[in-house]
């Protein structure tokens, strides 16, 4: 119970969770990646902080920089694979020849600082929960061994007036506390490896991600990122070290991971399958040109049902109602199913209560876009097209290695 309420606590922190129990913002996103485990709640953190839009806003200036500074970001929350070997050895007679750095670098400062703070925000909730499950339900000291269970210590807490004793520490257990610990934590490793008996934590529950160089001494695997850049299996066996039989599901993973961001972010968007973002800008610029034509066409067709059929026409075997002019693509866009967009039979035209709802729904989607990077939505729009692009060329790659 204390779990599931720091959960919550959590997760309105986020900005995930409404006060009503409904998921918001980009709890959709975070949910269809369940399979990363603790990677979707770091991957929001900065997505929700705005790093990914000011990087991908380069994407039109420095596609290839803009790509891969993406790509290293993302191979520090997903697939991750410590280095176990790093002795300069290695590093001189494997990785040096080799066209992998193997040893990947660390994240762009700024990035580095987003997650580290989320992991100190975390921290402080964690920990303000286990103090309260020990304050209510932990009353006895923790003062029997481990292992026998014997007890030590003191019948009484009284020492003499010479003594300088630490305060008792509540969290962190007494054995540990003897070196001069109190319940300060430097992390949640540290918080779930210095518990008190009572207390059962599973670090890998909590949506953490230990970033390096600050909070791991071992650097993570580039395989990631040197199969972005080269597409060699046998460099990534011979250099970084990845078993042949494993490589294909490790990169099948990742691209995974890219087509879910990318689907989910279209559904953010309310945009459907298929959607080229290269055409958005260029569309937004028709839909005054297409409006201005259909109003052409409505005024001609008013004109002449005004002054009645013309001997010319009569002569021709017409139906008994024209089809009306196809939906623009703007309306096509903002309308929930093309039955919205087909309006009434006898009348062949969208009515104008159809018209304000669509017009709703477009101001509703420009609200919601425009919360996240105040600008009509389009900084999201530029993420969208730069994930869109990373996912075309890695699978380019990977691809050709199962072709």
């Amino acid at each position: 119970m204390h779990h599931l309420r720091f959960s919550i606590e959590y997760l309105r922190r986020q900005q995930l969770l409404g006060s009503d129990g409904a998921p918001l913002n980009f709890a959709g996103l975070v949910s269809h990646l369940y399979f990363t485990e603790n990677s979707s709640f770091a991957f929001h953190a900065l997505l929700k902080e705005g790093y990914f839009h000011e990087l991908c806003a380069n994407i039109e200036k420095n596609e290839k920089d803009t790509l891969e500074t993406l790509m290293l970001v993302l191979s520090h929350l997903f697939s991750r694979i410590p280095c176990r070997q790093a002795d300069s050895e290695y590093r001189e007679k494997v990785v040096k020849p080799s066209s992998s750095i193997v040893f990947l670098p660390p994240m762009p400062q700024q990035a580095s600082k987003l997650l580290l703070d989320h992991n100190k925000q975390t921290l402080q909730v964690y920990k303000a929960y286990v103090e309260t499950f020990v304050e209510q339900h932990l009353h006895e000291p923790d003062h029997t061994l481990p292992l026998t269970g014997i007890p030590f210590g003191a019948e009484s807490d009284s020492m003499p007036a010479t003594i300088n004793a630490l305060p008792p520490a509540k969290i962190r257990s007494p054995f540990i506390g003897l070196s001069g610990h109190g319940d300060d934590f430097d992390s949640i490793h540290d918080l779930c490896q210095s518990a008190r008996h009572g207390v059962f934590l599973e670090e890998a529950v909590i949506p953490h991600m230990q970033v390096f160089p600050e909070e791991m001494e071992v650097p993570l695997n580039a395989y990631l990122l040197d199969f972005f850049k080269h597409g060699s299996v046998e460099t990534i066996e011979r250099a970084n070290k990845i078993r042949r039989s494993e490589i294909w599901f490790l990169l099948n993973d990742f691209s995974l991971v890219l087509a879910t961001i990318v689907t989910s972010l279209m559904n953010f968007m309310k945009m459907t399958d298929g959607t080229d973002m290269e055409m958005l800008d260029i569309m937004g610029r028709m839909d005054a040109h297409e409006e201005e034509e259909d109003d052409k066409v409505a005024a001609v067709e008013q004109q002449s049902e005004a002054s009645g059929p013309s001997i010319a026409d009569s002569a021709i075997a017409l139906p008994e109602r024209t089809k009306a002019a196809p939906p623009t693509k703007k309306q096509a866009q903002n309308a929930e199913s093309w039955e919205d967009l087909a309006g009434d039979d006898d009348e062949g035209e969208i009515d104008s209560t159809t018209k304000r709802e669509m017009g709703a729904q477009a101001e509703e989607l420009e609200r919601e876009l425009s919360a996240w990077d105040g600008q009509g939505g389009e900084g999201l729009k530029t993420v969208l097209r730069t994930f869109q692009k990373l996912s075309v060329e890695y699978n380019i790659r990977f691809k050709a290695m199962w072709a």
